[in-house]
């Protein structure tokens, strides 16, 4: 894999780790503290991130596709966050790591179909 592929490879995995990260620490602080409620709420927070995992670790295409998908549904939520009261820090770490995972998804794609697809 090229240089510039495998670094776009490692910024999608950084900011996916991080946004995964983010909701898991994130929400008890909201909340509170540590319960039971807190941490039901991260896991379904998070589920549909984690689905993307394996894919991503084994750098299949497909996985990277539906997850430039998934990311703008985050990005939707970070967007609603900052604009309530007192939450606008949290909205834009979380707009930060969507807006980062998409633009690193779309430059992994393009540079590995470029790079990967064999001529017609």
């Amino acid at each position: 894999m090229p240089a510039a592929i495998a670094l776009y490879r490692r910024a999608v995995l950084f900011f996916y780790y991080g946004l995964v990260l983010f909701f898991f620490l994130s929400t008890p602080l909201m909340l509170g503290g540590l319960s039971v409620g807190a941490v039901a709420i991260s896991l379904l927070q998070t589920l549909p991130l984690l689905l993307f995992a394996p894919g991503l670790q084994r750098t299949r295409l497909r996985s990277y596709g539906w997850m430039s998908f998934v990311v703008q549904l985050y990005f939707v939520h970070a967007v609603l966050d900052a604009f309530r009261p007192g939450q606008l820090a949290q909205g834009l770490v979380e707009i930060a790591l969507c807006v980062g995972l998409f633009v690193a998804l779309i430059l992994f794609i393009r540079g590995y179909r470029e790079h990967y697809q064999t001529p017609l």
